[in-house]
This record gives C-alpha cells, structure tokens and sequence, in this order.
C-alpha cells in the first residue's frame, strides 16, 4: 500500500521525461552498435541487450530508494562520500585501462564498473548535507570548504586520466553554493582564483587532452590528410554525419557515417551525432527539448522545496543531468572541445545508466516528502482579506 501511495504522489512529468528519452533514443543507440562488415555481414560490437539489462536493474534500484527518505541519505552522504574516494584510490591501484583512462574496475561475472559515475552523486549528496544551512554558505570559508569537497573527487578522476567526468562536478557545486546562498563577491573571487590557476591546469593536463583543447580551437583551417585521418578524425565525421540528416534524417539504420564505421564511439560519446544522422533536425529536437522538459520539472520541485537539503539534492541533480547533456551535445557540433562524456539516458553504458537513474530517484524523492507549506487559520483569513482588497 506504501507503494501505491508513493506513486500516486510522484512527480510524474519527470519520470515521462526520462523514459521518453530512454524509448525514443535506443533504437539508434541500438543502430550505433552494429558495425558493417564485408559483402553486406556485420556485427554488433556491443550487446544491446545487455543495455537493456543494465537498464532495469537501474529502474530498479531507483525504485528500491524512493522507499527511505532523501534526509535518510544526506545523513549517511559523508560516509558514502568517503567510500566512493576509497574506490577511485583503488581504481588507481587495481584499474583497467579503456581508451586511455585508467577508470574502470573487473568485477565478477565479466561486469566492468566506473566508480567515477557513482561518486558524482555521493558528491552532490555530502554538499547538500553541508550546505544544509543557508547561514553557512554565506561564509567564504563555507564556500571554500563546499568546492573542496567537490574538487578532491574532481582531481582523483582527472588523474585518471578522464577529464570529462571531472568537469562534471564544477557547475553542480558551482549550482549548489549559489542555491545555498553564496554572496557573489565570493563567487567572483573563487572565479577569479580559478582563472589564474588556468595555465598551471593546461601544463597539468595529458598530452591527449590537450591535444583535444588545440583541435577545438583550431577547427576551421585547411587541414593536411594526416589531421584529417588523425586528431581532427572524430569532429570531422561527427559534424559529417549531424549534416547529412537534414531534416528528417537518413532512416534508422541508414546512416553512412554510422553503418560505413567512419565515425568513432559512436553508441557513447557521438551517440547524438547517430540520432541528427538517422532522425535528422526532428530527432535533434525532440532529444533536446526532453532535457528541457527534464530540467524544467526537475527545477519546479528545487523551487517547491522549502527544506534547504532537499532543494540542493534536486539542484545538483539536475545541474548534473544538463551539465553533461550539454556538453556531450557541444562537443559533438563543434562549440566544446571532445572531452568524452556521454549523454544521460542515451548513450551506451552500465555504470553511467544506473547512476543516472539513482539520480532521477533521488530527485523524485525530494518531490515525494519536500514540505508542504501550511497555514494557520489566522494566517488564512489575512490572506483572503487582501486578496478581497
């Protein structure tokens, strides 16, 4: 019956939204995963169907913790902060290796596991808890101590070296310190202090990353065959294949760029490039204006929450959702440089599929038990008369 009870006070708006996405998108997640082969045969180099999987263990999981309190989480965030930096120090350790990031662990029954995913929400669950009162975050040292706590997981996973998933804690701290009630001229100065630390960060950075900032900048220039075959390769054919949709898109399944193999990580990071390519301009915008709607929602239930910890859990959450959904979408037109993250709820991927929905879970939650404002009698008859007057 607490069941029935729950889901009858659900936030529903959110949940179409994240399903539409889940529904509308995999048939092409499921087209990027084929490659062709010779005469006409191919093969799918990763399983669909383990997708599938993979997706309802997270519904159910998210399921699972719509039952506790999100206040049941924010008290136990700072020990599930700390389990989650213990697990990228034995990423460090024990990790595999994939394209480059040593970001992955070998768990039994052939599951490869990215902790990194996991540690963005246990972040976002120990700032809210932090910054639970609005007093504080108005503090400079408050504001500090709030980003430094988002900044050690950030840096644990640049050095990995996976520098995407680390810019994803920058805005949803940056979010959740304004939300608290950060003075500006605090912000200002941590901005500014940020700005100066840019060339130390640059130098910091792999050869690799860097060499993806430069592409950025220097896309455009006439270019020899080997940039084209080699650093600009994957914007080059990512901007191919978002073009040639046109409109209403080549068919599902009928993209050049996608089925002739010319375009890379195709079902991750360019899974977006796939959908301009097979749906065109309407797939385009159906898969942006459900984040829109996503956000919206997800924002409507931050601003009906008059507890400070709930409103920041839907704050981060949702700033985590559009963060990364816009930067993926970016880098693959061309205005962000390829940092390799994937879309929320599209792109291919265990680790990244069950955090997302444990997000969406915690975000529900919030709606589920945020405060309802209530008045006393008195309190309502002052209100009527005024509105009479």
């Amino acid at each position: 019956m607490k069941v029935f009870r729950l889901a009858r006070r659900l936030d529903w708006p959110v949940v179409v939204a994240v399903f539409a996405l889940v529904l509308f998108t995999w048939p092409y997640m499921r087209s990027a995963s084929y490659r062709s082969g010779p005469e006409g045969r191919g093969e799918y180099t990763s399983s669909p169907e383990k997708q599938v999987v993979w997706l309802a263990v997270s519904v159910a999981v998210a399921i699972m913790l719509l039952v506790p309190s999100y206040r049941t989480f924010s008290e136990w965030s700072p020990a599930l902060y700390a389990v989650g930096l213990a697990l990228l120090v034995v990423v460090m350790v024990f990790g595999r290796t994939v394209n480059g990031a040593r970001s992955w662990l070998d768990l039994p029954a052939g599951v490869r596991f990215q902790p990194s995913e996991l540690v963005k929400i246990t972040t976002v669950l120990v700032l809210a808890h932090v910054l639970g009162s609005e007093r504080k975050a108005r503090r400079m040292g408050s504001v500090l101590g709030a980003l430094a706590l988002a900044g050690v997981p950030a840096l644990m996973v640049a050095t990995q070296p996976d520098l995407g998933t680390a810019l994803m804690f920058v805005p949803a701290a940056v979010a959740m310190v304004f939300v608290a009630g950060a003075r500006l001229k605090h912000l200002a100065v941590v901005g500014a202090v940020a700005l100066a630390l840019l060339p130390g960060a640059w130098f910091g950075m792999s050869a690799t990353q860097r060499s993806r900032v430069t592409t950025w900048l220097q896309q455009g220039r006439e270019l020899t065959r080997a940039e084209r075959v080699g650093r600009f390769h994957h914007l080059i054919q990512s901007k191919i294949a978002i073009g040639s949709g046109g409109v209403t898109g080549r068919g599902l399944g009928q993209g050049t760029q996608n089925k002739l193999n010319y375009l890379g990580f195709r079902n991750t990071d360019f899974i977006f490039a796939v959908i301009c390519e097979e749906g065109g301009l309407v797939g385009a915008n159906v898969v942006i204006a459900l984040y829109i709607l996503l956000a919206a929602t997800g924002l409507a239930i931050a601003r009906g929450c008059r507890e400070p910890v709930g409103r920041l859990i839907a704050v981060g959450m949702v700033t985590l959702f559009v963060a990364q959904g816009f930067i993926n979408i970016g880098m693959t037109v061309g205005l962000l440089p390829i940092v390799g993250v994937t879309l929320p709820f599209v792109s291919y991927g265990g680790s990244s599929t069950l955090s997302y929905f444990i997000g969406v879970s915690l975000l529900l939650n919030v709606g589920l038990r945020r405060p309802r404002i209530t008045f006393a009698r008195e309190e309502l008859g002052a209100v009527a008369a005024e509105y009479r007057r």
